[in-house]
């Protein structure tokens, strides 16, 4: 019996002494990042309804520091990621290219923030359709085969073009920093 009690003391003193060496780190403060948070998100690439293939990767940087009143929340440049909807390029009879983009998260450490509602803040963006041309060309006498040939613009948007996303839903978040 003496022995088991010595036994325990022994393990409580040497558990006291390992947590005295190795104290527990404390967490970064958390913070709720509500839905509907607005962020501003730059194209890393230039994206193009003539080379972007369906369900492809869009590479976007955070444009902006995310704050919270002081707290700096995620920092600019933070890489986040996107999808090619849908792509087609410009085709015969005047058809406009067509691209449809979603930005779907912030990589920011091992957690990944959802985003929704990308719409860029330049443009317009979209291809230039000349099917009205087309179609008044096919109406004149002997040239409709060369209306099929006439064809409408591709849909370009340059690399470091800005667009507005949302958070898509609350999320917890470690802070970044503490400073102004």
């Amino acid at each position: 019996m003496f022995q088991a009690i010595l036994f325990t003391a022994l393990c409580a003193l040497a558990s006291q002494a390992i947590a005295q060496e190795n104290p527990p780190v404390a967490a970064a403060p958390a913070l709720l990042l509500p839905a509907k948070t607005p962020l501003i998100l730059a194209f890393a690439d230039e994206v193009s309804s003539k080379t972007a293939l369906k369900n492809s990767e869009i590479r976007f940087v955070l444009a902006e520091d995310l704050r919270l009143g002081d707290a700096l929340v995620i920092p600019k440049d933070t890489p986040a990621i996107g999808e090619v909807v849908h792509v087609q390029k410009s085709g015969f009879g005047g058809r406009g290219g067509e691209l449809i983009l979603a930005a779907r998260y912030i990589r920011f450490g091992d957690q990944r923030i959802s985003l929704r509602s990308l719409k860029p803040l330049a443009g317009p963006y979209a291809g230039k359709n000349n099917s009205d041309a087309a179609l008044a060309v096919s109406m004149i006498p002997y040239a409709g085969l060369v209306s099929l040939f006439i064809t409408g613009g591709e849909i370009v948007i340059p690399a470091g073009t800005r667009a507005s996303v949302l958070i898509a839903a609350d999320t917890p978040i470690s802070v970044a920093s503490e400073t102004k």
